[in-house]
């Protein structure tokens, strides 16, 4: 049975070099990543739990433009941290990976982070994993932790969907992993499904055919917005207990909130020359305080003015406080912080989950500080 890692990798700032970079579909590819030693020689090992995402560090001049990857490697494989990422073609980020990120090249990251993790869920004996897209990430990281591990008492479902058979991923690894009898498995696509595959979207009757012991399994979910809204109104309508339901949304796949300006040539890592071997000094440019209310950041210490409606998330890059993000329109909940003083209006509430914001949790990426607000970040 499952246990809780025996020694977690603490939550830090990091430092990777790229060491290999595998293209997995045309617009997809996995960057293999070794964490350098820090200052006193130390590189941790890589235990995080599988699921969670690390939050990379780029800049934009002296603006922070941080984008958090699931962390695609299980722990069980510690030396080396995955992230697979797909290129978005107005996404800054991930054209920055794709365009510019070459073997040898440095990252700065933070991480890791995220609750959406197979550690903590406590799964029944049937694990159901649901992912579209490139939310299959998170999936692959906990398949492949049961794989190393060889765990014999779980049983695994795992249905992808995806627009073709040209945008699978890691279709090979999971018909292996099916093989050896690691998972059963499922493909669907939306277009030009090819023998063996389901066509179309995932429906009831599919994932119910797919697992007809659906009510006594544990359900994880992830992928865009639309897919986990369909998901979750599937198993509402099959009468499936949600408490043994777990879901990480990607939201949107557009990356919307960029430095005017900036392109993927222009990010550098955080803290780190153009060289990428070292510190970079970052200049203070603030706006002036002069009749503006603070958002006080209560983790890092730092409170800073705020321009009329910005929003948390605009004022913590500005202050090099890497904020974990994703979709960056309220949807995914990837952002979230707790507002200890103050009141903040969101755009979007979708984000949230039930009884969060009765308890003083706000969006980020769509928060605006409405006066002083102190928020831990």
């Amino acid at each position: 049975m499952l246990q809780p890692l025996s020694s977690q990798w603490t939550p830090t700032r990091l430092t990777l070099e790229c060491v290999d970079i595998e293209t997995e579909t045309h617009d997809v590819k996995s960057f293999h990543l070794r964490v350098l030693p820090d200052a006193a020689g130390q590189a941790p090992l890589c235990l995080h739990r599988p699921g969670q995402f690390l939050t990379l560090r780029l800049r934009h001049g002296d603006m922070l433009v941080p984008r958090s990857y699931t962390i695609a490697s299980p722990p069980s494989r510690p030396m080396l941290l995955t992230l697979t990422v797909k290129r978005d073609p107005d996404g800054l980020v991930s054209r920055y990976m794709h365009d510019v990120l070459r073997i040898g090249d440095r990252l700065a990251a933070q991480g890791p982070g995220g609750s959406f993790e197979l550690l903590s869920v406590a799964p029944r004996r049937h694990i159901v994993m649901l992912s579209g897209g490139s939310g299959i990430t998170p999936m692959m990281a906990m398949l492949r932790y049961l794989q190393d591990r060889r765990e014999t008492a779980y049983r695994v479902s795992f249905l992808h969907s995806a627009r073709g058979p040209a945008d699978l991923l890691f279709q090979g690894e999971l018909t292996a992993i099916a093989a050896r009898g690691g998972a059963k498995l499922g493909f669907i696509c939306e277009r030009d499904a090819l023998p063996g595959m389901e066509a179309g979207f995932l429906t009831r009757d599919m994932l119910q055919a797919h697992v007809p012991d659906l009510h006594d399994c544990t359900v994880l979910t992830c992928g865009p917005a639309p897919y986990m809204r369909a998901v979750r109104a599937m198993l509402g309508e099959a009468g499936f207990d949600m408490a043994h339901y777990h879901e990480e949304s990607f939201g949107d796949p557009a990356e919307r909130r960029n430095p005017d300006g900036a392109t993927p040539e222009s990010l550098r890592p955080d803290g780190l020359d153009e060289a990428n071997a070292a510190p970079a000094p970052q200049a203070d440019r603030r706006p002036e305080a002069e009749g503006q209310h603070l958002i006080r950041f209560t983790l890092s210490g730092k409170a800073a003015p705020y321009r009329p409606g910005e929003t948390i998330l605009d004022v913590a890059s500005r202050e090099g406080i890497a904020v974990p993000t994703n979709c960056q329109m309220g949807l995914c909940g990837t952002c979230k912080a707790h507002c200890s003083a103050g009141r903040v209006a969101m755009d979007d509430t979708e984000g949230l989950a039930p009884g969060e914001l009765e308890q003083g949790m706000v969006l980020t990426c769509c928060g605006r500080p409405q006066g002083a607000v102190s928020i831990a970040l």
